[in-house]
C-alpha cells in the first residue's frame, strides 16, 4: 500500500493540508495524500505562489464575463507578422495535442486552425491582441470550453508595475478575498468570498477569523457572485467549516497528462469554529461565478447541504494551467475535468442551476427571506 511519508509535509504549514487521495491508473489501489504544491488546479495556484507575470495572475479568477477577471491586457498593442502568427499557431497546436483534457477535441481544434490558416483567415491580423482574441474565439467555437483561452501581454514576467501596490499589499487590503462578516435580521450571517485563488496556508487565518465570527449564527449566506475561481484545496478548506468533523468526499479531478485522479475531502480539524453541518446554508451565485467557485456551489448542492440562490453560473469545470507560446502569448490549457462523487459528472457548459432562480442583484434579499422562512419552520 502507498502512503505519504512524514517528510512529505515537512517544512509546510502546521495546519493539516486539505485531504486529497491520489489515484494513478498505473498504480491501481495506490492512494496517497498530496500537498497543494504538487497538483495543478483550476487556475494554476502553483504559479500564484511564485507571483509570476500578468498571464499567471489572471488565472486567479477567469470568469469569462467578469470585468475584473478578463485576460491581462497589454499596456500597448504590438504588430505581429506572418512568421510570428505561424509560430504561435504551431506551438498552440502542440500544447493542446499534448495536454488538452479531451485528445479528440485537441485534434479537431488542430484541424480547424490549420484550415483557417490555409484559407488565409489570419493573414490580415497584425494586432497581437486581436490575434489572441481571434484564437480564443476559434478554440471555444470547437470545444465550447470557457477555460481555454489565449492571452497576450507585452509585460515581461515579474516586471514591476509603476505606481502600483505590491501583490502582498493588495492581498492584505482585500483581506485575502474574505469579506467582512455581517449579521442580518433574525441572526442570519452573511459572508462574501471573493476568490478561492489563494492557497489554504495564505487564506487560512482570515478565513478562520471570519468563520468563527459566523459560527453561532442560526443561518448563513455565503456570497460567491463575484468569485471567479481558484484552488480546489481552498474550496475543501472553506467547505470543511460547513460540515462536521467526519470527512466528506467533495469532488475528484482527473488529469489527462498524468492519467491521474485526485480526490478532495473536507478536513476533520479546522482552525477556529465551524458553522457546522445542520443549520440552514445559502449560497449566492451569478453568471460571473466560475470554475472553483462553481465547484464549491455544485459540491454543496449535490450534497444537499446548501440552497443555491441567484443566476446560473458560468459553466467551467476543467482545471489546468497557463503555458507560454512565445512572443508574449500564452494559453490556459484545461488538462483535467471534475468528477462529482454523487452525479459522476460536472457543470461544464451548463453551469450550476440555482434552487431559487432570481436575478443576481436580488439574490441576497431572496436568500435572507428564504433563511428567515427556514428558521420559522424550524421553530413552529
Amino acid at each position: 500500500m502507498c502512503r505519504a511519508s512524514p517528510e512529505h509535509f515537512r517544512g509546510r504549514s502546521v495546519r493539516p493540508p486539505a485531504l486529497v487521495k491520489r489515484h494513478d491508473a498505473a498504480e491501481t489501489g495506490c492512494e496517497e495524500m498530496v500537498s497543494h504544491e504538487t497538483t495543478r488546479f483550476h487556475v494554476g495556484v502553483s504559479m500564484l505562489r511564485r507571483i509570476v507575470g500578468p498571464i499567471a495572475l489572471v488565472l486567479i479568477g477567469i470568469a469569462p464575463n467578469s470585468a475584473g477577471a478578463q485576460p491581462p491586457r497589454a499596456t500597448r498593442d504590438t504588430t505581429i507578422d506572418a512568421a510570428t502568427r505561424g509560430r504561435i499557431i504551431d506551438t498552440l497546436i502542440t500544447r493542446l495535442v499534448a495536454g488538452y483534457v479531451f485528445p479528440e477535441k485537441a485534434l479537431e481544434v488542430a484541424g480547424d486552425l490549420r484550415g483557417r490558416v490555409a484559407r488565409g483567415e489570419y493573414q490580415h491580423l497584425t494586432s497581437a491582441i486581436g490575434f489572441a482574441d481571434s484564437l480564443t474565439a476559434h478554440l471555444q467555437s470547437v470545444t465550447h470550453d470557457k477555460h481555454l483561452r489565449v492571452f497576450y501581454s507585452d509585460r515581461p514576467p515579474n516586471s514591476p508595475q509603476p505606481n502600483q501596490p505590491s501583490m502582498r499589499e493588495r492581498l492584505i487590503a482585500d483581506n485575502y478575498g474574505v469579506g467582512r462578516p455581517e449579521r442580518l435580521e433574525g441572526n442570519v450571517a452573511y459572508l462574501e468570498l471573493r476568490t478561492f485563488g489563494l492557497p489554504p496556508d495564505m487564506i487560512g487565518d482570515a478565513l478562520a477569523e471570519a468563520m468563527t465570527a459566523v459560527a453561532d449564527a442560526d443561518a448563513l449566506i455565503v456570497d460567491v457572485r463575484n468569485n471567479g475561481g481558484g484552488s480546489p484545496f481552498t474550496v475543501a478548506l472553506v467547505s470543511s467549516y460547513l460540515f462536521g468533523p467526519d470527512t466528506v468526499h467533495l469532488n475528484s479531478l482527473y488529469f489527462r497528462p498524468a492519467n491521474r485522479t485526485d480526490h478532495f475531502w473536507t478536513r476533520a480539524v479546522v482552525p477556529g469554529k465551524r458553522f457546522g453541518p445542520t443549520k440552514p446554508l445559502f449560497v449566492l451565485t451569478s453568471r460571473r461565478t466560475f470554475s472553483a467557485a462553481e465547484e464549491f456551489t455544485y459540491n454543496l448542492q449535490t450534497r444537499k447541504r446548501a440552497v443555491i440562490v441567484g443566476d446560473t453560473t458560468g459553466g467551467g469545470a476543467h482545471p489546468g494551467g497557463g503555458q507560454t507560446l512565445g512572443n508574449g502569448f500564452g494559453v490556459f490549457v484545461p488538462s483535467g475535468r471534475a468528477i462529482n462523487p454523487i452525479t459522476k459528472t460536472n457543470w461544464e457548459g451548463t453551469g450550476v442551476r440555482p434552487d431559487i432562480p432570481v436575478s443576481s442583484d436580488k439574490a441576497r434579499e431572496a436568500a435572507h427571506r428564504a433563511a428567515l422562512d427556514s428558521l420559522r419552520r424550524r421553530t413552529s
